[in-house]
């Protein structure tokens, strides 16, 4: 046989055809188009003939784009069959898969909330404008740069419409191999993809003014009296502060000890804010056969069933205390309204009191709690004196009298320093540094 028809070649009870092709062998076993191997010398020949059809053309360029056309409509039968025993990913099952996947993030409930609202968001969007795509793999760049312009259009802060470009990343990332797509057509371009994220502009709380602190301190009644107060002296944010259990509360020794929730998933550390005078008084208030489980429980149950509905709380009492929630010139005009104060402003007044009472930073940050690893490690020397006077220190915003601490004689002071300074080490100077600055500034 000449070379370009090839060579029959019968191997046990299945037949091979070899031949030659710009200097290189090729072996190559016959199958039918079940692809089952071929068994009889009859079929052999048919299967040999048609696979060396190619190389009877002309020439070698006719024969390689030959080759090519059959390969490609191979592939194409091959990614059809797959098609049809494996369905790529719909839209409507790609949620589900993406909370069962063991390679999404371990996100906490309020998270999940939030992904899951911003996921049907984009599913309810694609059902109204592209009902005829259903595969999560067909969706797009096009089409993602369609859905991300819409989101664009003063509906969401910057911030907002990051987190939900991020979202469809995750999830298209996560879910990757089970919907077969080939690339990601939420991916920024530092990640080698097309949507660009917006710039961020951050938007703090302010602090507020102590007349303001009195004002709704003076004015609140109940549970939202306490909890208010817990947001003042202690630091914590709303969620610790409504959420707050007795067994975290040593009276006694006038501490609370928390582990913030925003750090529990991936820092577990608590914070330790001592309970000052104002706020010691009113957890007092409860009696020891009260003390169940919650601080504030009616506050923990709505908190539980409904975030928003103790935000919405604490908003409505400022606002009837006369205090402007939304930044100066946002929320008229069809701007977007900037919510300017809020209870996280209690954080911050928490933080600019201390700082005015000349407590040192690192006790205050103590207090408050830190994100950052690196300077978590550094506020981890605080010794309990120095945060204890810090809170003591803050001023009365309610209408009961403040309990001062009291005053010491410079022999005590003197002698409390000779002590500090004999305990200290290589190992504990910070600490006692930060103790005895305490001492000279608290007195």
């Amino acid at each position: 046989m000449k070379k370009t028809t090839g060579h029959l070649h019968k191997r046990g009870d299945n037949f091979y055809v070899s031949w030659r092709f710009k200097g290189k062998a090729f072996l190559k076993v016959l199958r039918d188009e079940n692809g089952n191997s071929i068994t009889t010398e009859r079929d052999a020949i048919k299967a040999k003939d048609k696979l060396m059809a190619p190389f009877a053309v002309g020439n070698e360029a006719d024969a390689l784009e030959s080759i090519a056309g059959k390969l490609g409509g191979r592939k194409a039968e091959l990614a059809k069959w797959e098609d049809e025993q494996h369905p790529p990913l719909s839209i409507g099952q790609a949620w589900s898969e993406f909370l069962a996947s063991p390679n999404r993030p371990d996100s906490g409930e309020s998270t999940l909330r939030q992904y899951e609202f911003q996921w049907q968001a984009f599913a309810d969007w694609m059902k109204e404008k592209h009902p005829d795509i259903l595969a999560l793999r067909d969706v797009s760049k096009e089409i993602a740069e369609e859905y991300a312009s819409g989101l664009n259009h003063g509906k969401f802060s910057p911030s907002t419409y990051n987190k939900h470009l991020n979202l469809l990343t995750l999830v298209f990332r996560v879910v990757k191999h089970k919907a077969k797509l080939t690339n990601n057509p939420w991916e920024s371009p530092k990640r080698g993809g097309y949507l660009q994220r917006k710039r961020m502009i951050t938007n703090s709380r302010r602090e507020l003014t102590i007349d303001e602190l009195r004002k709704i301190c003076q004015t609140a009644t109940g549970e939202l009296r306490t909890l208010l107060a817990l947001g003042i002296y202690s630091g914590l944010r709303l969620g610790d502060c409504a959420t707050l259990r007795w067994g975290e509360v040593d009276l006694p020794r006038r501490m609370i000890r928390r582990i913030p929730n925003k750090t529990a998933r991936r820092n577990p550390k608590p914070v330790i804010v001592p309970v000052h005078p104002i706020l010691l008084g009113m957890l007092s208030e409860t009696p020891l056969k009260k003390r169940s489980e919650y601080v504030l429980p009616k506050m923990a149950a709505l908190y539980a069933h409904n975030i928003c509905a103790v935000t919405d709380k604490v908003q409505g009492h400022f606002k009837a205390c006369g205090i402007t929630l939304h930044k100066p010139g946002t929320g008229k005009d069809g701007k977007r309204a900037v919510i300017e104060v809020g209870f996280h402003s209690l954080r911050h007044t928490f933080v600019s009191l201390c700082r005015e009472s000349n407590a040192p930073l690192a006790v205050v940050e103590s207090i408050v709690g830190h994100s950052s690893p690196a300077m978590t490690r550094h506020y981890t020397h605080v010794g309990e004196l120095a945060a204890g006077r810090a809170i003591a220190l803050l001023p009365s915003v309610t209408d009961e009298a403040k309990q001062e601490p009291p005053k010491r004689e410079q022999g005590e002071i003197l002698r409390d320093m000779q002590a500090v300074l004999k305990s200290m080490t290589a190992k504990n100077w910070k600490t006692k540094k930060a103790d005895a600055l305490a001492m000279l500034t608290t007195n």
